[in-house]
């Protein structure tokens, strides 16, 4: 197949430009898989054609006490339930249905969690067994990020707007008078020189502009905001980040210019390395095996590749002017 449009075809294609089947190839099917691994891995962390810019929303969840019995809807929404082993105590969530009873964390700042025991609800007097326990966004303090996430730019503001319907708004007054002005002796430059001036300010004082920390080996999004009174269970949180092109998802991938050659690079290196074993050793017919050429031809091509993914396909960095 002249494309590639699958792992299996991509590595097919990568021994058909190294000689085979006219030429054995002598690697294993492992060592492809490991080397076709690493070159995605590289693909994927430089090149811009690797991934995309994307919005992704995610559902604030609450914990939720898994019921031994299906008794969540006997206890009050709203009132406060209490372990009897741990103390902990919190807030039932009208989410709670059959064995899932749902909760908001009280005991957040003395770090009391439920445990496998017996809880009891102040105003129902309900009391059920709690056989496991599933941890929330509020109570863990972070959102859960798909693997193919790469980088995260911004969480979208979650209570504030750029405008408003009030005339007695301090937003409405100040671009009121801005665009008034630019009508008659205002200039567009000054007005943007401004916004830029109040953007800064925000991203200084304004809660609204929230600070986050996030790694992709944890798959964690930590956000540094007061979790129980910024957010509710239910609530839509997007993310502004930068996500993998998934190539099981779109096929394409296998056939990008530079992702077939350099595994083709890394394949031959590979064949090159498992030959040097077999350096000066004489053949029949006078003919010996150079596993070295193969080796060090492979290791100019890859250093080549690897410094052109770096000049022409690599995303500008991005860079704050102070």
């Amino acid at each position: 197949m002249a494309k590639p449009n699958s792992r299996s075809t991509l590595i097919e294609y990568c021994l058909r430009s190294l000689g085979a089947p006219v030429i054995e190839i002598n690697i294993d099917d492992d060592q492809c898989d490991d080397r076709i691994d690493e070159a995605l891995q590289l693909y994927q962390t430089y090149h811009a054609d690797a991934i995309e810019k994307v919005f992704l929303k995610h559902k604030i969840t609450g914990s939720t006490l898994t019921l031994s019995t299906a008794t969540a809807a006997n206890f009050t929404v709203g009132e406060i339930i209490t372990g009897s082993t741990s103390g902990a105590t919190a807030v039932v969530h009208k989410d709670s249905t059959g064995s899932s009873l749902v909760y908001t964390d009280l005991t957040h700042l003395d770090e009391i969690a439920f445990q496998a025991e017996t809880i009891t609800g102040a105003t129902s007097a309900t009391t059920a067994v709690v056989s496991s326990i599933t941890v929330g966004d509020i109570q863990n303090k972070y959102l859960p990020i798909n693997s193919l996430v790469t980088d995260v730019v911004q969480i979208l503001p979650l209570t504030a707007t750029s405008s408003s319907a009030s005339l007695f708004d301090v937003k409405y007054q100040i671009h009121l008078n801005d665009v008034y002005s630019l009508g008659f002796l205002g200039s567009l430059v000054d007005y943007t020189m401004t916004q830029q001036w109040l953007s800064l300010l925000d991203s200084i004082v304004n809660s609204g502009t929230k600070h986050i920390s996030f790694d992709r080996h944890k798959n964690q999004l930590r956000v540094d905001m007061n979790w129980d009174a910024e957010v509710v269970i239910g609530q839509y949180v997007v993310v502004e980040c930068y996500r993998i092109i998934d190539p099981t998802s779109y096929a394409d991938v296998y056939n990008d210019y530079f992702l077939k050659k350099y595994a083709t690079a890394l394949i031959k290196q590979q064949w090159g390395q498992n030959l040097l074993k077999f350096e000066g050793m004489q053949m029949p017919g006078g003919v010996s095996f150079n596993g070295r050429q193969l080796f060090d031809d492979a290791k100019e091509e890859i250093t080549k590749l690897e410094e052109e993914l770096r000049l022409n396909w690599e995303q500008p960095v991005d860079f704050f002017i102070g």
